[in-house]
């Protein structure tokens, strides 16, 4: 899900890292790590100078210690990188009173917080600060400098369309008989797609787009129901002159308004590739498995989401009232098209709940397997051992994948 502003590249604008490291007040830093579906876990961050040298070391609950990597000190910034089983490069800002406050980015483009406080803070009073949430979560309601400020000037700004709920950015490129139409997960930008995106642009017609209230779109009051979400999609593609047949491939969450699409304008679909979908019925499934830790969870989850501004907080809103319960006016219970499903399927070395254990990721494939057996002909399940943001650890499959979807007459 997470989906996410590159606040790396704005610091190393901004603050000239790389220049040779500062030393820092040693002792034993306190801090949490925020990871996006909600958990805080607290940390300790064993800061020590030795000669030219400066060693971080990191505790985190019952994980540790981990060694940072390539630390580098500037007046108003600090990055190093982490190495817990794959590298995760992290860049915080200096705020008042010393507190470092950032992100962390995995090599799949997710996001997780993270905050350093000296010696001596008070661990439970510690937050994440605005310009974070803003950059791991969309950009809210800033304005377009704003915005230009905390994307980085690397982020793919294309072209406008005109719609009633504002104005959205999108990227076009490529050309083919059949437009693949890229849906990012709840809360994710445009950059979600970037490696996919321009793999299929060599031979296929491929759009990408921020939806309302996400990187360079403009926000909106309109709630953000699979419907609404659905139908924006539509106006976008007629205002870009887009003509169908359209291939949509949605991730994650947005599988909810890939379905409501192909209800509305099921005679313009292809057919729907969907990455590692999330379903009405999920609930019910973890339920079964581990109802205990799967409430635990998906409080800490709704706690951790509500808190994020502008449109992911707006989207996850939706998102949550449907996983608990409430139905989606319209939604077919299976796509009415030839439909891929992917689902991921590696099980997490230290899992937080059920879903991440060798059991959860079994019982989420067979959920996918069934939920495929009622969908038309040609439909299909594949299984890879990935992360949920399959499009980014395994783009050759998916490509593949894709392409044949769109050699299918």
């Amino acid at each position: 899900m997470w989906k996410r502003a590159v606040l790396t590249a704005v610091i190393l604008a901004n603050t000239g890292i790389g220049v040779r490291s500062q030393s820092m007040q040693e002792g034993d830093w306190v801090g949490q790590i925020i990871h996006l579906t909600g958990r805080y876990m607290d940390a300790v961050y064993k800061v020590r100078n030795t000669g030219d040298e400066l060693q971080i070391t990191l505790e985190v609950e019952n994980f540790g210690p981990f060694e940072f990597n390539d630390i580098q000190v500037t007046p108003d910034s600090l990055f190093f990188v982490w190495e817990p089983s794959f590298e995760l490069q992290c860049t915080l800002a200096r705020l008042p009173g010393n507190v470092y406050h950032g992100v962390c980015m995995d090599p799949w483009g997710g996001f997780g917080g993270i905050v350093m406080a000296p010696p001596g803070s008070d661990a439970d009073e510690l937050t994440l600060d605005e310009m974070t949430f803003k950059s791991i979560a969309g950009i809210g309601d800033a304005d377009s400098e704003e915005k230009a400020s905390i994307l980085g000037p690397m982020y793919p700004v294309g072209q406008s369309a005109q719609l009633a709920s504002g104005t959205v950015n999108y990227v076009d490129a490529g050309s083919g008989p059949v437009t693949v139409i890229l849906i990012a997960g709840l809360g994710d930008n445009l950059t979600s797609w970037e490696m996919l995106h321009q793999r299929l642009a060599r031979e296929t017609r491929v759009i990408a787009y921020d939806r309302p209230g996400l990187g360079f779109s403009e926000e909106t009051s309109i709630p953000r129901t699979p419907e609404q979400m659905a139908t924006e999609l539509y106006a976008l593609l007629r205002s870009a002159n887009v003509t169908s047949p359209y291939l949509i491939v949605a991730h994650a969450e947005s599988a909810f308004t890939a379905r409501r699409f192909v209800d509305l304008y099921g005679e313009n679909v292809h057919g729907l590739v969907l990455i590692d979908p999330h379903h009405e019925d999920q609930a019910a499934l973890w339920e079964s498995l581990d109802a205990q830790g799967w409430q635990s969870y998906w409080a800490q989850v709704k706690n951790f989401q509500m808190m994020f501004p502008g449109g992911t907080g707006r989207e996850f809103e939706t998102y949550a009232a449907i996983i608990d319960g409430e139905r989606v006016p319209g939604l077919g219970p299976v796509p009415q098209v030839p439909t891929v499903v992917l689902t991921a399927g590696r099980v997490s070395e230290s899992p937080r709940w059920i879903g991440e254990t060798r059991e959860g990721r079994a019982a989420w494939s067979d959920f996918h397997a069934n939920w495929v057996q009622g969908m038309p002909s040609g439909s299909r399940v594949v299984q890879l051992q990935s992360g949920p943001y399959i499009q980014n650890e395994k783009p050759d499959e998916v490509e593949e994948i894709i392409r044949a979807m769109l050699s299918v007459k």
